[in-house]
């Protein structure tokens, strides 16, 4: 944080992280009806999710005047790094048996409409998707949303909680409940646990990565 305080009030900052986080959505429907209702390049899709996470980036930069570690982009401790390894591959196993006692089965997103989207992949696009999701939506729900409430709030726990339950629900139209319940539930606690932590989006985005390595399951 800036010694004399945050340039841009962290209402005005969270409002302008609401509006980029979903152009993506605004390209996706532009697509989708520019292809009178045929399926969307997927590709295309996620190329616009990275270009709101530059755009968020340059916003912090240029708009607000704060350095990258203002939303958590710093180097990790290489023990740091081997204790989220081992935490992440905890939650991806925890994750799995909840969903399969909960669904009776399957990885987990067969059914939904993520799921079938993501049957159609790739294996490199899989890991395209593996990459984006971690970096771009740790960027926004935690290195970003997370330090402008902690800003507004001057505490970590409001942030934590509204970072969870927001990326949490999010989660519920195109993966469902079960798999959102089990896996997406479970690797949003470490995710917003290890923030709380280390304050740290690589870390971040390195859990997140590995407990999406169950999206090659479908690919």
């Amino acid at each position: 944080m800036n010694p004399a305080g945050p340039r841009v009030p962290p209402l005005v900052a969270l409002a302008v992280g609401v509006a980029l986080w979903f152009v993506p959505t605004g390209v996706q429907r532009a697509l989708w009806l520019t292809a009178g209702g045929d399926t969307v390049n997927f590709d295309v899709v996620l190329l616009s999710r990275w270009l709101a996470a530059a755009l968020l980036l340059g916003f912090v930069l240029a708009v607000e005047k704060r350095p990258l570690s203002s939303v958590g982009v710093r180097a990790p401790r290489p023990r740091d790094v081997l204790i989220t390894v081992g935490l992440a591959v905890l939650a991806l196993v925890a994750g799995v048996a909840l969903y399969v006692l909960l669904a009776g089965g399957g990885s987990g997103q067969e059914s939904s409409q993520s799921g079938q989207i993501m049957a159609g992949l790739s294996v490199v696009q899989s890991v395209h998707l593996i990459v984006n999701a971690a970096i771009v939506e740790e960027l926004f729900f935690r290195g970003f949303l997370m330090e402008r409430l902690i800003d507004l709030t001057r505490r970590v726990w409001p942030a934590a909680l509204v970072s969870y339950v927001v990326f949490v629900g999010s989660h519920v139209p195109g993966s469902g409940w079960a798999t959102t319940l089990t896996m997406v539930a479970v690797g949003s606690v470490l995710f917003v646990g290890l923030y709380w932590w280390r304050r740290n989006l690589p870390l971040c985005a390195g859990a997140h990565a590995i407990t999406n390595l169950i999206i090659l399951a479908n690919a």
